[in-house]
C-alpha cells in the first residue's frame, strides 16, 4: 500500500512540474552577436591595462587613459568582492574560525572583509553559547 501512494505521489508530483520543465527553454535563448560585443570590450580593456603597465582601473581613470566607452565607469563605488559572493560577517557567523581562514584566503587579506568575519565568529560564538546555555538550564530545571 505505501508504494503505490509513493509511486502516486511521484508521478503527480513529476505531472505537475512538466509544464515548468517546458517553459524554461526559452531562458537559454541568448544574442551569440551581443555576447561578441561584450566580449570584444572587455577585450580592449584588457589590451589598455597591458599597454599600461597593468595599472588599476582607477589610476588609468585618473589619468585619462581610458577609452570613452569605459570612461564613463562609475569606479569610486565599486565594492571589493566578497568571498564567493558570501560577507564576511556570514562565514564567520556559520562557520567560526574556518570561515575566517576562508574570507582570508579568498579575499587575498581584505582587511575589511577578514574584520567582518572575525565579528561574525564573535556573534556566532555568543548566540551559540546563549542558545546552549539556555537549553541546558530548561533541560536541568525540568530534571530538577
Amino acid at each position: 500500500m505505501k508504494i503505490k501512494v509513493l509511486l502516486i505521489a511521484l508521478i503527480s508530483v513529476l505531472v505537475s512540474l512538466q509544464p515548468l520543465m517546458a517553459g524554461e527553454a526559452d531562458d537559454f535563448k541568448f544574442d551569440r552577436q551581443q555576447v561578441q560585443d561584450e566580449f570584444a570590450d572587455l577585450s580592449r580593456l584588457e589590451q589598455t591595462v597591458e599597454q599600461n603597465n597593468f595599472m588599476s582601473l582607477f589610476e588609468m581613470k585618473n589619468n585619462n587613459l581610458l577609452g570613452a566607452e569605459f570612461a564613463s565607469m562609475n569606479l569610486g563605488t565599486m565594492m571589493p568582492e566578497a568571498a564567493l559572493g558570501i560577507p564576511g560577517f556570514w562565514w564567520g557567523c556559520v562557520l567560526g574560525i574556518v570561515g575566517i581562514l576562508v574570507v582570508y584566503l579568498v579575499t587575498d587579506n581584505d582587511r575589511d572583509e577578514v574584520k567582518s568575519a572575525f565579528t561574525g565568529c564573535i556573534v556566532g560564538t555568543v548566540l551559540q553559547v546563549g542558545f546552549y546555555l539556555i537549553y541546558y538550564l530548561v533541560i536541568l530545571d525540568n530534571v530538577l
